[in-house]
Parts: C-alpha cells; sequence; structure tokens
C-alpha cells in the first residue's frame, strides 16, 4: 500500500493538476484505502504538534503586525516616512495601505483545518463500538477545528467552511461568512461541549498523545465553553442576544464549566528543532523596541510583571558597555551617566511617527542607543537607553547568539544567561486563563451572567493569573531573577474603575497574544488614543489607565489595519472568491472599497 504522510487540499490538487487527472487525485483525497493505516489518536499528535507554528515566520509575523499596532514594540532605527507605511494614511493614499497577510488562511486549509476534518471523518467511518470510544477525540478535534475557522472568519470575514474538503462534491466551494458562522461555529461548539462533558471512563485514554491537555477532556470542556463565550462577545455589538444565551447554556447545561486556572489556557507546547536557531526570528532583540505607551504605563502602575516582560536596557553595572563608559569615560560621559535619566532601567520608544528621528521628542523619540566619549584613544561607546520587550518570551536565550553583530552574547548582561536552546521549552499561548477572566469581567460589569464572580472578582482574579503565568514562562526561559520576583498586593489593590480598567489589564496581559489585544481595541476602542508631542505625552503614564500613542506623522493621525485580504486556495476558485468579496462590501460599506482595503471592517466589527 501506498505511503501518504500528508493529506492533500482538494483545491490545491485540483489547481495543480489538469482536468485529466482530477478523478485520480480525488478518490487519493477521499479513498481511505490510500491513506495510513493509524489509529486517530496518533494522527492527532501529529496533526496538532507544533499547531499553527509549523514554520518560522509564523514567531516573527507578529513583531511587525499586532505587536506594533498595539504599542507593545515600535521598530528601531527607521525613519518617519518608513514608520508611517505600517499604517494607513489616508489623505494621500485612500486606497493603498499595508495588507499583513497572516497566515491563518493557509494554516487552515493546508493544514489544521484539512487534518481535524479527516480525522473527524476517520472516526465517523469506524464501527459503531469504536465510534463510540472515540467520541471524546472527535469533540476535541471539532474544537480545534472551530478555533481556527473562527480565526480565518475573524480577520477575513469569510471562508469556504460548509462545502471545504469535500473535493469529490465540491471542487469549487463557495464561501461561508462570518455573519452565519458565529451561530455556526457555536452549534458545533456546544455539541462537542456536550460530548466532552459526557466523556467517561469509557472513552480513549489520550495521555501524551495530546500535547495540549494530556487528555484532560475536562479541559477541554473548559476551552470550549469558554470559546463559545469569546466568539459571542466577538459579535456582541451585532447580537448581544447570542452572548446571552450561550452564558444561560453554559451556566444551566454545563455547571458553568469554562477555564478554571492557568494550566486550562490553551497554548501550543513548541518542539520544533529550528527554534534552537534564532536568526531570523531574533529581531525583536534588536529591531524592535519597547513601546513608550507600554512601559510607562508598567512604571506608573508599580507593575510587577514589568520584570517579566521588559528587559533592562543597559545604563546600570551589569552591562560590561556600561562599567567601560565608568571606567574609561571623559569626565562629561561620566557626568552623563549621572543624570536622572540614564539611572532608570526601562525606557520606551515613542509610536507617534513624526517622533522617529526628531529630537525635539527627546531620547525616548530617537534610535535605542546614546553614545558616550572615551578618554584618549579608546574611541566611543554606545549605550541602549531604550528598552526591548523581554525577547525570552518568544525565542530561546531571547535572541542572542545569532549571526548578527547586534545579538553578540558579549552584549548580554551579567545576570543573563545562554544555555543550550535545547533545555528551554516555550509555549505560544492562544488563549489564555487571564484572558478569559478579563472576558468575563466585562460581561459582568455590563450586567452579564458573570457565572458566579463579579466583575472586580474576575478582574482581581486576572491580573493575579497573569502574574503567574508570565512568572511561570518567565522562570522556564531563564529571564533574570524571575523566580525572586512577587506579585505582593498589586492584585489587590490596583485600582478598579470598571472597564477602563478591565481593558488595561488585558492589554498588558495580551503580550504574548497580541492578536487578541488588536480584537479587543477593535471591539471596545481600548486602549483609547491619547496626542502626544514634543514635551507632552498626554494621558500616558498618569493613571492605572492605560492609553496608546495617537499616530501623528505630523499632518494627519494615521489609521490601524482593521482586517486582512482574503484569500482564495486556487485561482480556479475565483468567480467565488470575487462573489465573497462583493457579498462582505454589499453587506456592510465599511468593508472597504477591495479586497485589499484592510483598513475597512469585518461585519462583527461594527462602527
Amino acid at each position: 500500500m501506498k505511503k501518504i504522510n500528508k493529506y492533500v487540499l482538494g483545491l490545491l490538487t485540483v489547481a495543480a493538476l489538469s482536468q485529466s487527472c482530477k478523478k485520480t487525485m480525488i478518490e487519493m483525497n477521499t479513498n481511505p484505502n490510500l491513506l495510513n493505516d493509524a489509529a486517530p489518536e496518533y494522527l492527532f499528535t501529529g496533526a496538532t504538534q507544533d499547531l499553527g507554528m509549523g514554520s518560522r515566520d509564523r514567531t516573527a509575523k507578529k513583531y511587525g503586525t499586532t505587536m506594533t499596532w498595539m504599542q507593545y514594540v515600535v521598530p528601531e532605527g527607521i525613519s518617519s516616512d518608513a514608520l508611517t507605511k505600517y499604517y494607513w494614511k489616508s489623505s494621500t493614499a485612500p486606497t493603498q495601505g499595508p495588507v499583513p497577510g497572516f497566515p491563518y488562511y493557509d494554516d487552515y486549509f493546508s493544514s489544521v483545518g484539512r487534518d481535524m476534518n479527516r480525522i473527524i471523518e476517520k472516526i465517523d467511518n469506524m464501527p459503531a463500538a469504536d465510534k463510540d470510544r472515540y467520541k471524546g477525540l472527535r469533540a476535541v478535534c471539532q474544537t480545534v477545528d472551530v478555533f481556527h475557522a473562527w480565526r480565518v472568519a475573524d480577520i477575513y470575514g469569510a471562508l469556504p467552511y460548509s462545502q471545504a474538503f469535500q473535493p469529490e462534491k465540491y471542487p469549487l466551494p463557495a464561501y461561508d461568512y462570518n455573519w452565519d458562522l458565529y451561530k455556526v461555529f457555536d452549534a458545533k461548539l456546544k455539541a462537542a461541549a456536550t460530548a466532552l462533558a459526557a466523556a467517561g471512563a469509557d472513552q480513549l485514554v489520550l495521555g501524551n498523545q495530546d500535547m495540549f491537555y494530556g487528555g484532560d477532556y475536562s479541559k477541554w470542556l473548559g476551552f470550549a465553553n469558554s470559546l463559545r463565550i469569546k466568539i459571542a462577545q466577538r459579535y456582541e455589538k451585532r447580537d448581544p442576544a447570542q452572548l446571552a444565551s450561550v452564558l444561560t447554556d453554559i451556566a444551566a447545561n454545563f455547571g458553568g464549566k469554562i477555564m478554571a486556572a492557568n494550566d486550562g489556557s490553551f497554548a501550543v507546547n513548541n518542539t520544533r528543532d529550528w527554534n534552537n536557531n534564532v536568526d531570523d526570528i531574533n529581531v525583536i532583540l534588536f529591531s524592535y523596541n519597547a513601546s513608550f505607551p507600554f512601559v510607562e504605563h508598567l512604571k506608573a502602575t508599580a507593575d510587577p510583571r514589568i520584570k517579566f516582560m521588559l528587559r533592562e536596557n543597559d545604563m546600570g553595572a551589569n552591562s560590561k558597555q556600561y562599567r567601560r563608559v565608568q571606567q574609561l569615560g571623559t569626565a562629561q560621559a561620566q557626568a552623563d551617566l549621572l543624570l536622572p535619566e540614564n539611572n532608570v532601567r526601562y525606557w520606551g520608544k515613542h509610536a507617534t511617527p513624526e517622533s522617529a528621528g526628531n529630537t525635539s521628542y527627546g531620547a525616548t523619540g530617537g534610535n535605542r542607543f546614546k553614545t558616550f566619549n572615551l578618554t584618549g584613544t579608546n574611541g566611543n561607546q554606545t549605550l541602549g537607553f531604550q528598552s526591548a520587550i523581554q525577547s525570552r518570551l518568544f525565542i530561546k536565550n531571547g535572541g542572542f547568539g545569532g549571526f548578527d553583530a547586534r545579538s553578540s552574547k558579549d552584549l548580554m548582561h551579567d545576570d543573563e544567561t545562554y544555555v543550550d536552546g535545547s533545555t528551554i521549552k516555550m509555549k505560544t499561548y492562544l488563549i489564555s486563563y487571564p484572558d478569559v477572566c478579563f472576558m468575563m469581567a466585562e460581561i459582568a460589569a455590563k450586567g452579564g451572567n458573570g457565572l458566579g464572580k463579579s466583575a472586580e472578582e474576575w478582574y482581581r482574579a486576572g491580573i493575579a493569573a497573569s502574574f503567574d503565568l508570565y512568572k511561570t514562562m518567565a522562570v522556564a526561559t531563564g529571564v533574570p531573577n524571575a523566580s525572586a520576583v512577587t506579585l505582593g498586593t498589586f492584585a489587590t489593590t490596583v485600582p478598579y474603575q470598571g472597564l477602563p480598567s478591565i481593558y488595561t489589564q488585558e492589554w498588558v496581559n495580551n503580550l504574548l497574544t497580541p492578536d487578541e489585544a488588536w480584537a479587543t481595541w477593535k471591539r471596545t476602542g481600548y486602549p483609547q488614543f491619547t496626542d502626544v508631542r514634543p514635551g507632552s505625552n498626554g494621558q500616558i503614564g498618569t493613571s492605572s489607565i492605560a492609553y496608546l500613542e495617537n499616530l501623528w506623522d505630523g499632518s494627519e493621525n494615521l489609521q490601524i489595519v482593521r482586517r486582512d485580504a482574503l484569500r482564495m486556495t486556487s485561482s480556479l476558485n475565483q468567480q467565488n472568491y470575487v462573489t465573497a468579496v462583493e457579498t462582505q462590501k454589499t453587506k456592510d460599506p465599511s468593508y472597504g472599497v477591495s479586497a485589499t482595503d484592510t483598513k475597512g471592517r469585518i461585519w462583527w466589527d461594527k462602527q
């Protein structure tokens, strides 16, 4: 029997082959006798290993998109004009702007969506006795499929779904639309949750074949119900009754079962060997600075997570380059080291494009480094003044040890370590328990069903859980002195002022999940913008509420991307693609004038 290691997506096959080959390839795609004779649990493990993280670009993609848009980071060493290109400038280019090119569409159709549907089909074709034993795994596959299909609908607005992965029946599948899919997704998740809730001792023991929850169906149930709420919340402006209905159903029929702790977070345990090689994915260390709004908020609130989320700059004795200035610097250089701003270990870079290279914005508007003159023939020494995001949360050893001189291990601080990459276990979060806490806090604050907790209780639980999650990850990835950092009274004393406080803490927590920060900003408008100009930082750092910088380029405030350009899996399906674009434009004119008008809105993103 031929050994076929990957299922083939029908549309890609049709696009690649002539019409005379279609029949043969359709048989290949649908005949179970031509597939590996492997048990569904083993297929599940192979299909979900490094889910959505199958190549290096998945790590770096977020740096220049959602992490930049949500002002966690700001690109280093670029001009105002270059920074402007990350955004839409409507006055001069109303129909031309950035197209992010997220991988989710291709990932769904070439891997995760295809594979989950094939495993479900395999289970459905089992004898009745075996099929019953695999109900739990089937529900798990259904949940994973819905999560990834929802991510596609969330930022593209449409995708072939009801007709997908059936090439013999639908060689050119029609697109389904987000305004229909959110209820389809909920029905599938409810069915999955029902099966998971009923999973007993008779069910297949997944164990280590499940790289998310170790075969704990109860945790899968918590994730499925949490995802139901999150999807319904996304559509709250369009259909508030759906959110209320989902909450009522979960409370009445599932005992209010949602994620209950950090170990219930939906996250990918990264196993790829290429993660040990940091080259080209370590640009977050030297090509991006932490943003001024993010840094100043953490400082203003004395947030202990600052030790996990930011890397100290070079302005301290744990930097050998700093000590060199102390020892060899001119009198002026040594005096400059004593300036108040040079005795602060965390500074961010302004996000507003006008500030790039603009000396009137001070050291937080320029590039990362300050230069200090040394005596005699010793030349000069540059020190990093602006901080980087703590890159160890994203890449092994923080990205040090790459071929780029800016990642030289000689630039590491004394308290930073470099170890064999194979000993570091990385994790990519998709939906975290703290995020669920803040989701529930918002619902309760608006008078909805808080599933047994008040808005403030969920809010403070989310802060405490976020601290624990980041500390656990910081310790695991070698963030200096992480194990010694304590929460103290922060979670119980940081002010609670209703929704603005909830959205603020959600933004902070979503550093690791910036796509969710982007979605929350689109849905709520938080964090809100404030004007930043030379000599004025607006509302940034003035209270416990976070703000973003207005994207002022000297003549107008630029606009953030709100969606991606709709994709198609094959040029043969172009007519259905064109129909999908036109249908979205007709349904809601705010979609924009074309698929690439990415300042436009998906239907759920109601103005």
